[in-house]
């Protein structure tokens, strides 16, 4: 069965707010994300890595 909001996360406000960071980690992370509630937990557990640079 398709994910219909993974496949629509682009159009979603809370992921266009986030850093573009975080939008290409989560794109090529391959994560299932089912709805908005598990997209905002993995965008703050994102967010909340030191960065790596």
């Amino acid at each position: 069965m398709p994910n219909t909001f993974q496949e629509n996360l682009a159009e979603n406000a809370y992921f266009q707010s986030l850093p573009v960071f975080v939008q290409e980690t989560i794109r090529q992370s391959g994560i299932s994300i089912k709805n908005e509630e598990e997209l905002r937990e993995c965008a703050q557990n994102l967010l909340k890595r030191p960065n790596q640079q």
